[in-house]
């Protein structure tokens, strides 16, 4: 049975459904964080910074963190040296990150697939758990492939269905239930959770994700799953 929030929600033309998506997350802001780190027991914190285990180093190099949110990965590439560029499309967002000092290089308040740059920009660009919340994907990837470098990297972290049946199993009724209610308790955002959880349901395969990759552009892609497959780091490269 399609969860009706997300049914709803899928079934708007693109641009409503983008500002429905910047609306939501311009009003569950002030419990953003908390909540990221209670709903995955603090684990997200571990998986960002794994995504610098498996990557090209980017000290000195350009990068742009896209849907940045209020730059938990943003802090990381900082830390990690990279001339950063943070990017979100919700301003409350990216004051929020200014203001718990995340976002130390320059902030960008634009949309991920409309990207404010010139071509072959950016030595590599990353999004972690926003790239399921755009429309049109493939508009996205395309501006991802035209600002990157030949050659350069283009990182995904993301949440996905776990491939053993029993985890997929358990991970489905923490969706359906438990994370849309705590969610919700704790924000007063109940529909907004409702939504976000759904998006992880309906997402598509890391699998499909790769073909669509490869459709604009990017080769050589890796697929790095993180505890129990729930979620996946994906590195790729824009073809030289």
């Amino acid at each position: 049975m399609k969860d009706p929030v997300s049914y709803e929600i899928n079934n708007k033309a693109p641009e409503e459904k983008k500002r429905f998506i910047q609306n939501l997350f311009d009003s569950i802001v002030p419990t953003y964080d908390l909540l990221n780190h209670v709903l995955s027991a603090g684990i997200d914190t571990l998986w960002r910074k794994n995504i610098f285990r498996l990557i090209d180093p980017v000290k000195g190099k350009p990068v742009i963190d896209l849907c940045c949110g209020t730059g938990d990965l943003s802090r990381l590439l900082d830390k990690n040296e990279a001339r950063l560029f943070s990017l979100d499309f919700s301003m409350n967002m990216l004051r929020r990150g200014i203001e718990k000092n995340a976002l130390c290089g320059d902030s960008v308040a634009a949309d991920a697939s409309r990207i404010p740059f010139s071509d072959n920009t950016f030595h590599t660009a990353t999004i972690a758990f926003g790239i399921r919340n755009i429309p049109d994907l493939d508009n996205f990837i395309r501006e991802v492939h035209r600002v990157i470098i030949p050659g350069g990297q283009f990182v995904i972290l993301e949440l996905v269905r776990p491939a053993n049946k029993i985890i997929s199993s358990l991970y489905s009724m923490y969706l359906g239930k438990i994370l849309p209610f705590i969610g919700g308790m704790i924000s007063g955002e109940r529909i907004a959770y409702k939504y976000l959880s759904g998006t992880i349901a309906t997402f598509i395969d890391p699998l499909d994700l790769e073909v669509m990759l490869e459709k604009y552009g990017f080769v050589s892609t890796t697929h790095h799953l993180q505890t129990f497959g729930v979620a996946s780091i994906i590195i790729c490269r824009r073809m030289k």
